[in-house]
């Protein structure tokens, strides 16, 4: 950090303290300030200049180079994390739920973040952001994955073995991580809507088509709805946006009973949009979710969502991490499922709020 004050005209910097002027300043040796400042070595030290050192960085305002010391200790205590869209509730609570998790086991996080989920060639912002992050010499890698077919192999060939890499959301094959099973969860949350006695119901998400993870949304969908004789019809819904949920209310009119949305601001759009064209929800049209986000249980209807497992995720994807720091070298999977929270826009639970 580099602290600036201004001396006439002119602007002067303040150079960051570091562990030889500590030394300098107590008229000690520079390794003693070195074992009195570190976590393991600090008992070597005696507690009256233990005590002194850590007063004297205090008033010094010192802060120790994390770099420096990754290269005498061969690890900086800092995790690397890349994540997406922050500004939305459900990645934000991830990220918050990582930090959490972090800090129990004393790890502090240098976050790097993509403005896009889609790949794009050639600065990609994945390949960008792991390549900046492995370059600050993080212990270790948490990556928010996006989907999409090549990003395992993606992965593995920009971080090259330097570092262990944890994945969650979507399943990287060869690489660690958490995995949510939505294929189970859709079919889950449909089948829940059959058992309600709706046929006529519509899946509005993306993806349904290929053989990334995020087609097992549709595929839970579409199985559910075949295993019971009924026929899925797909509605294309790109983005994570109320706004899109909300036009694609106004335009589907009377086609559906029932819909299952890939996530809460799509479901919440959605609502929205039936309702100023003199549909109801739950009564004319039920909906369902997925996130669970802060709102969801305080819109009118309530809405029913399946809740993502948040701090689960976080503390999986820390239990996999401090296996490879402990030198596991195999690659393991964790799959966790959300939880279908059954409110009001369902029709099942009218009164409950």
């Amino acid at each position: 950090m580099i602290f600036c004050q201004t001396v006439g005209d002119k602007q002067m910097k303040k150079k960051q303290a570091t562990i030889k002027d500590i030394a300098r300043q107590l008229g000690i040796s520079y390794s003693t300030v070195s074992r009195a400042l570190s976590p393991h070595a600090s008992v070597l030290v005696k507690e009256e200049t233990r005590e002194l050192v850590r007063q004297t960085a205090a008033d010094m305002d010192y802060s120790p180079n994390l770099m420096a010391r990754g290269i005498v200790m061969g690890k900086t205590g800092t995790l690397g994390l890349l994540t997406y869209q922050i500004f939305q509730e459900a990645f934000g609570y991830q990220t918050d739920q990582i930090l959490k998790a972090a800090d129990e086991y004393d790890y502090q996080i240098m976050m790097g973040v993509a403005s896009n989920r889609i790949p794009k060639n050639p600065r990609d912002d994945q390949t960008v952001q792991i390549k900046q992050l492995v370059s600050w010499g993080v212990d270790g890698l948490l990556i928010h994955t996006r989907g999409d077919e090549e990003e395992s192999e993606r992965i593995l060939n920009i971080v090259k073995e330097r570092v262990p890499v944890v994945t969650f959301f979507y399943s990287t094959p060869n690489l660690s991580g958490v995995v949510l099973d939505q294929l189970a969860e859709y079919y889950e949350a449909t089948e829940h809507l059959i058992k309600l006695g709706h046929e006529r119901i519509g899946f509005l998400g993306s993806h349904w088509h290929d053989n990334t993870p995020l087609s097992n949304q549709g595929k839970g969908y579409g199985l559910a709805m075949r295993n019971h004789g009924l026929t899925p019809k797909y509605t294309l819904a790109s983005t994570i946006n109320a706004e899109a949920g909300y036009r694609l209310g106004k335009e589907l009119g009377d086609q559906f009973t029932a819909l299952v949305c890939r996530d809460d601001y799509t479901a919440i759009g959605v609502c929205r949009g039936l309702r100023e064209s003199g549909i109801h929800v739950p009564d004319d049209v039920a909906v369902v979710g997925s996130g669970d986000i802060d709102v969801a249980a305080y819109m009118t209807p309530a809405l029913t969502t399946l809740a993502i497992p948040y701090e689960a995720i976080a503390q999986a994807a820390m239990d996999l991490m401090l296996e490879q720091l402990e030198g596991q070298d195999t690659p393991r999977q964790v799959t966790l499922r959300s939880r279908l929270v059954v409110r009001e826009s369902c029709g099942a639970n009218k009164s409950e709020k």
